[in-house]
């Protein structure tokens, strides 16, 4: 009579395959981030992140994408861009307001309770661009590399640890191709190994890169992380948009608090936005200088100051 192996039944399967098998899948969703980056030129702002939402709104959120684009006579194969090039349906033949159907677009993340997580760097301010005279490429593969480790570390905890969910990260591709294998190659030491800061027990493979012509939701991380890092620029563009998105930040859930309340900006620091080097924090401060004034963050509530 054959005994029993470590990883094996009598009916074949693995322990591991048996218990995905057998888990009620209704007790653990999966949660999956999209994300993209977005680079300010002149500035040499670096943005990455996006959202998070629940997996069974992923087809939906796609549904209402084309819906949206139906609604404003955008063709469907047209892709959703904060920053189109010159050629672009959206600057060449598009009759609307960008800023009307970018708000437009933003409000279906909040229909679905989507979490915000941006990371920026201002590369100009970097070490290894002040200290040992990288070149801006370089710079950016470094910062890029980091960033995901920071957003990784939020999405592991609190958006996946709360409730014990599942994660799934969908990645825009990188601007080379190099450059991406290096990126994915960094994230899989990252969460197999872990950072400093956290290990990774519900991220459950390494990130998934896609197109985002494809990708609708991929089209509004763009949206995303183009806002975000525009208002940091100083652009009145995204800053006519930047408190729809900040509403959707990542806020500091103040774990095993029994009350508790905050201003927004401390909240979302480090949480929704997380920024470097530290210096450049302050700049995130001016930016949610309007979310401070008419929010604050109280007992798991966004709250407006004047209730």
């Amino acid at each position: 009579m054959a005994s029993w192996g470590a990883t094996s039944r009598p009916d074949g399967l693995s322990f591991g395959r048996a218990r995905a098998r057998a888990a009620d899948r209704g007790l653990h969703p999966v949660k999956v981030l999209f994300l993209d980056d977005s680079y300010h030129r002149s500035k040499k702002y670096l943005g990455y992140g996006g959202f998070v939402v629940d997996g069974s709104d992923v087809r939906a959120i796609a549904n209402d994408v084309a819906e949206l684009k139906r609604s404003w006579k955008i063709p469907e194969r047209v892709e959703l861009k904060w920053s189109p090039p010159p050629d672009h349906y959206l600057r060449t033949t598009f009759k609307g307001k960008r800023e009307d159907l970018y708000r437009e677009a933003i409000g279906l993340l909040a229909d679905y309770s989507a979490q915000v997580i941006v990371a920026a760097h201002d590369l100009e301010e970097c070490y290894g661009v002040k200290v040992h005279g990288w070149d801006f490429p370089r710079a950016k593969l470094w910062a890029a590399k980091q960033q995901f480790r920071y957003i990784a570390e939020r999405f592991e905890r609190p958006c996946l640890s709360q409730a014990a969910d599942a994660g799934l990260v969908i990645a825009d591709q990188y601007e080379s191709k190099a450059g991406e294998v290096a990126i994915v190659r960094d994230a899989a030491l990252v969460l197999a190994y872990g950072t400093e800061f956290q290990r990774f027990e519900n991220v459950s493979i390494i990130p998934l890169v896609t197109i985002s012509a494809f990708c609708p939701p991929i089209q509004l991380a763009d949206l995303v992380v183009g806002i975000v890092v525009s208002t940091l620029a100083g652009s009145p563009y995204g800053a006519a948009l930047f408190d729809d998105v900040a509403k959707l930040f990542l806020l500091n859930p103040h774990e095993n608090a029994e009350s508790f309340a905050s201003m927004f900006s401390a909240a979302a620091l480090g949480f929704g936005l997380i920024m470097f080097p530290r210096d450049f924090r302050s700049r995130g401060r001016e930016i949610m200088k309007g979310m401070d004034d008419s929010y604050v963050w109280s007992d798991w509530e966004l709250k407006p100051t004047s209730a």
